[in-house]
């Protein structure tokens, strides 16, 4: 089982970068890592996915500070208030987050940037190599009824897992301590905070539009999502 120090130095060795930005992730990293070494029971295969899974966030983590560290105008991009999608999940909230996303002016958070929000989309020349071949026409989703795309709309999970406080990890492997702390402990304004900092990084070089964002997971921490986004819409 890797520890935390493991993946992080395997982050810093793949990508050549050093800076992860703010500690404040080191306290999930640290709770998900021991609860998979303790708890999940994992065979090789689900370790191969899951540490993958660590290794990749760590590697974007690394590289959006590197771009902020390079161009520290990307600070100064202005959000415009979002919309946020919550509720119970298996409720219609991915049909109505694609339905919003036909609107032209408006942003959200595509399927294939959602887990690799670098390099921003503003600097690829061309055909985007994180868009996967074959997957660019609308295709049925997990029992054919839910709504899958390309380049439709994700949840803030994957955004939210740069700072290993994501309901995501509990979708990959049987953590009950990272769960309960997550629920019960966990201070989510780091990981808003970042979010925060991913879609200006998403936003910079392209014309402002509106965000429209959507997890149900955002129910369970909406004092946070207040303190970082205090002029939010909902619905």
């Amino acid at each position: 089982m890797a520890s935390p120090a493991d993946l992080m130095a395997a982050a810093v060795e793949r990508t050549g970068l050093a800076d992860f930005g703010d500690d404040s992730f080191r306290e999930g990293l640290e709770i998900l890592t021991r609860a998979l070494a303790t708890e999940a029971r994992l065979n090789a295969r689900g370790e191969g996915f899951v540490y993958s899974r660590i290794g990749l966030h760590l590697a974007q983590r690394l590289q959006v500070e590197d771009w902020y560290g390079r161009r520290p105008e990307i600070d100064d991009v202005v959000l415009e208030p979002p919309l946020f999608g919550m509720g119970l999940p298996r409720t219609g909230s991915t049909a109505l987050s694609f339905l919003l996303a036909q609107d032209p002016n408006v942003r959200y958070v595509r399927s294939w940037e959602a887990a690799q929000p670098c390099p921003p989309p503003s600097t690829v020349i061309g055909d985007d190599p994180r868009i996967p071949v074959g997957e660019q026409k609308v295709v049925a989703g997990s029992g054919h009824h839910v709504p899958q795309d390309a380049h439709g709309p994700m949840e803030c999970l994957d955004l939210m897992a740069l700072d290993f406080k994501s309901q995501i990890f509990q979708a990959y492997a049987q953590i009950p301590s990272y769960s309960a702390w997550l629920v019960d402990r966990a201070d989510f304004t780091s990981t808003y905070r970042y979010e925060r900092r991913v879609l200006k990084l998403l936003q910079w070089g392209q014309p402002p539009r509106p965000w429209r964002l959507k997890s149900p997971a955002h129910v369970l921490s909406l004092d946070y999502l207040d303190r970082v986004f205090p002029t939010r819409n909902s619905l």
